[in-house]
């Protein structure tokens, strides 16, 4: 069974965080912009870790009400207005 787990992995110089997805079953590094980061003590590993898991499970693009929430859609929202509220269709006018 797949559940989410942090841990700590000595390299070179420090430490890598790394954590696992809910939905997959390889360890994933901490990355800031593909790269991956490296932290001096295990403990701010593990926490950074945690952070990137707590972010990828809560941030963009998690399942809300069926929908894939997104920053493009996000943006067409507030230059359009939203289209969709609470399950209902909203009759757009432009003028």
């Amino acid at each position: 069974m797949n559940e989410p787990r942090v841990r700590a992995v000595p390299v070179f110089n420090g430490w890598e965080g790394h954590f696992r997805k809910m939905h997959k079953a390889s360890w994933f590094p901490v990355e800031v912009n593909g790269i991956a980061q490296l932290f001096p003590s295990e403990d701010a590993a593990k926490v950074a870790a945690y952070e990137a898991m707590t972010r990828h499970h809560f941030g963009d693009g998690i399942l809300s009400e069926g929908e894939r929430t997104s920053a493009t859609r996000s943006k067409a929202e507030e230059l359009f207005g939203a289209i969709f509220r609470r399950g209902r269709k909203i009759e757009v006018v432009r003028r």
